[in-house]
């Protein structure tokens, strides 16, 4: 009954993410997550009879007081719900609503089985939270820093290929062309869904946490480094046939650069697995 009634509040919180999810501008691939999710979860949950976890004893006084935190906790997802529903783009109630379920599953598991089965699920949940939709101001901030670096590299990258570009504010100029690099093109898309990407395959291949952390940073990496590609080739489109052109392969140029730096982030999940005698080793024990 307790497996059903957490399972139940992470599938209303996805629920709840689904207008992010078809009408937010990077979070498309959100409607996979909840399916990947639950399949990590039902594998880690074949796998409790290994977990040796000492039982809960906080004392009764701190038992119920946690309780009756998780209740109101718990309680505040009605009037959040309401919130969420007149106005879904209003994003801290979704990161409170997340925060509070993350918190009340976390605590009934560490009742239920220690604080060791409570960590051990602990990496589902952060890949569910791939899904959640930055706050605003976070995700602008960031929008903004890739379409500086991406227009910045390029720069670079022609300028060392020997092509006089120049550089005019969120523009890149040549021979009286110019080349409009938009938030569209700042890579944040990739950057979001290849973050969702490295927690999979880290969940997936059982990686160590520094090995997850380190394929976080590769997917962040590839990201600018073949977004920045993709922003030179549509420029070089641009100055050489026009702007129609360039637009014509915006989208297949995208889909490219996304599917070669899903491709390297793969590549570097295989890479950092365990390794015994020469042979690659998944985790199967407990411990992850």
């Amino acid at each position: 009954m307790l497996q059903v009634t957490l399972a139940a509040l992470w599938l209303h919180f996805f629920w709840c993410l689904v207008p992010s999810w078809r009408f937010g501008q990077y979070y498309e691939y959100g409607f996979l997550v909840p399916v990947l999710a639950c399949g990590f979860a039902w594998r880690r949950a074949g796998m409790l009879d290994a977990v040796t976890s000492p039982p809960w004893q906080p004392g009764r006084l701190t038992d119920r007081f946690l309780l009756v935190l998780a209740a109101l906790g718990l309680l505040a997802l009605i009037p959040l719900r309401v919130i969420e529903t007149g106005d879904p783009g209003w994003r801290p109630p979704i990161v409170l609503h997340g925060l509070l379920v993350t918190a009340a599953v976390h605590l009934a598991l560490a009742r239920w089985r220690g604080w060791k089965v409570s960590v051990f699920f602990m990496p589902v949940s952060l890949f569910a939270w791939s899904a959640v939709p930055y706050l605003y101001q976070i995700e602008q901030g960031l929008v903004r820093h890739l379409t500086d670096m991406v227009i910045g590299l390029a720069h670079e990258v022609f300028l060392l290929v020997g092509q006089p570009v120049e550089r005019v504010g969120t523009r890149l100029v040549l021979g009286g062309r110019a080349v409009d690099v938009t938030d569209g093109c700042s890579g944040i898309r990739s950057v979001q869904s290849l973050v969702m990407a490295a927690l999979f395959f880290g969940e997936l291949l059982w990686l160590r946490w520094p090995a997850r952390l380190a394929l976080v940073g590769t997917g962040l990496a590839a990201a600018v480094v073949f977004n920045t590609g993709r922003a030179c080739y549509l420029a070089s489109v641009q100055f050489a046939r026009g702007e129609d052109a360039a637009h014509a392969a915006h989208d297949p140029a995208g889909h490219l650069a996304f599917a070669a730096a899903a491709l390297v982030l793969y590549l570097a999940a295989r890479l950092l697995m365990p390794r015994a005698r020469g042979r690659v080793v998944v985790r199967k024990s407990a411990g992850g």
